[in-house]
């Protein structure tokens, strides 16, 4: 039951509003936070060098948002951006985290939001048939797309 729970399309788009929410209550407030994501759900661009991804844990990542980092942070419906360095001589690149992959964000090391929705990705043309379908569950509706 919990498990069916924690993957539910309502419970996945409350959690991911709370945390779109958050995120920008935080970098309007100035506020230095860090976020605990997903490995597999992060993309640097550009790419980091190998020697740098091979010291990452391969489940999790742990970002702080602080200085520059937090100076440069975009957020949109569906993601944060923000520039970082990493490795030794600070290899800049920007980072992109899809805003439901957020597992935990933090201040001072104490969470203040943790996501159990199990995120997955979906592809545009499966969110174009949901939304669809939402749309011809009004009766009201269905006579557009009867050419279709």
């Amino acid at each position: 039951m919990l498990e069916e729970f924690l993957k539910d399309s309502e419970f996945a788009s409350m959690m991911h509003r709370n945390i779109y929410d958050l995120l920008n209550l935080l970098t309007q407030k100035d506020i230095q936070f860090d976020i605990l994501v997903s490995t597999k759900f992060v993309n640097f661009s550009p790419e980091l060098p190998q020697e740098i991804k091979a010291n990452f844990n391969p489940s999790v990542i742990l970002f702080s948002l602080a200085g520059y980092s937090l100076s440069s942070v975009e957020i949109s419906k569906d993601e944060i951006k923000f520039e970082a360095g990493f490795g030794p001589d600070n290899f800049a690149s920007v980072v992109s985290i899809p805003i439901g992959a957020i597992i935990r964000i933090s201040i001072d090391e104490n969470p203040i939001l943790i996501n159990f929705a199990t995120y997955s990705p979906s592809d545009p043309k499966t969110k174009q048939e949901r939304s669809k379908q939402i749309f011809l569950n009004n009766p009201k509706n269905r006579d557009i797309f009867k050419g279709q």
